[in-house]
């Protein structure tokens, strides 16, 4: 296939999703008929024969099982097919003000998403029955400058189906049957120096954008006050305060299993029975762009934008990790 077609299948296969009008006034409480009139984009729904697949516009004669494993890496690999009702999203939307992101997801019923088990002690693959400390993620990944070069590709996470350029995220961790934070990231590093670097300008109020590898990232928990006294007592590195143009706005470096819980500017609610989300993230959680000085993620941008969910053995079948991401999606921020 040559260069010009593959764009042209690439750009065929990615949905792009029309812009909406701001200020939908979406409240997140976990009541969601103020996303009734949003665009609804749909995700395979798996079955348990592992028979349903998806497709990277990047490598379309590679089909992926909807839900896998997270062992995988390489962009043609095929992941193992894993079966988990909790990570199986079927639907999703995308909706924007002039402050903020929304993320709405549902994941088939019987499906409970952020279920984790709980128990005090990680996993033991030799004793499964033993109660473990269980994980669940919910990852919403941006390539927010819309350039191939910059970020990372999806599957240096385990995450299918591929694609690149993906420069930060916004992503809520579970542990142990409990909200555990809810932190954005950088992907700007391709090696521990770089990672260093990406942090020290951090500090400064500037998110990197750059070529980088999924595994070295810098992830930080960001308040728009100060922190209680209880979540500066449990902060990894920090709190840091950062400087103009932001008043009084913190951050806290953070990994996962960090000792939370942290309550920063990203939120969500859940509805009743557990199947469906709703996710708000503030862009100013992204900082401001280190190479231009302006916000990174402001209206008027173009992203793509994808989201995974990702959760441990405990639940699925077989008792291994299952992830299950959704097509990306070209999204614009309107400005009216």
């Amino acid at each position: 296939m040559n260069l010009f077609n593959q764009i042209l299948l690439i750009y065929s296969v990615i949905q792009i999703l029309k812009s909406d009008p701001i200020n939908r006034n979406i409240i997140i409480d976990g009541n969601f008929d103020d996303w009734l009139n949003v665009p609804s984009y749909s995700d395979p729904m798996d079955n348990i024969n592992g028979t349903v697949y998806q497709e990277s516009p990047w490598f379309p004669s590679i089909e992926i099982p909807d839900c896998h494993d997270t062992d995988s890496n390489m962009p043609t690999d095929i992941p193992k097919h894993i079966y988990n009702p909790n990570v199986n999203i079927i639907e999703f939307k995308i909706a924007h003000d002039t402050t903020s992101l929304y993320v709405y997801c549902r994941v088939v019923d019987g499906g409970v998403i952020g279920k984790t088990s709980v128990g005090p002690h990680a996993f033991n693959r030799s004793d499964p029955s033993k109660p473990s400390a269980g994980r669940f993620y919910i990852i919403t990944a941006m390539n927010v400058d819309m350039n191939d070069t910059t970020g990372a590709w999806l599957h240096g996470g385990g995450y299918y189906p591929t694609a690149p350029g993906f420069d930060g995220n916004f992503e809520f961790e579970f542990f142990n049957g409990t909200y555990n934070q809810g932190a954005y990231v950088d992907y700007g590093a391709n090696n521990t120096n770089e990672t260093s670097y990406t942090r020290e300008q951090i500090i400064q109020n500037k998110f990197v954008l750059r070529p980088a590898t999924s595994g070295y990232f810098t992830q930080y928990v960001y308040w728009t006050q100060k922190p209680t006294p209880d979540e500066i007592k449990r902060c990894l590195d920090g709190p840091y305060e950062l400087p103009n143009p932001y008043n009084n706005s913190y951050i806290c470096f953070s990994k996962d299993l960090a000792p939370g819980p942290y309550n920063g500017i990203v939120t969500y609610a859940q509805s009743t029975k557990g199947n469906e989300i709703e996710m708000r993230a503030p862009f100013q959680g992204l900082l401001l762009n280190k190479d231009t000085g302006l916000p990174t993620l402001q209206l008027g941008m173009t992203i793509n934008i994808t989201i995974s969910f990702e959760t441990g053995p405990e639940y699925s079948l077989p008792q291994e990790w299952v992830s299950d991401t959704t097509p990306t999606i070209q999204y614009t921020l309107s400005e009216r």
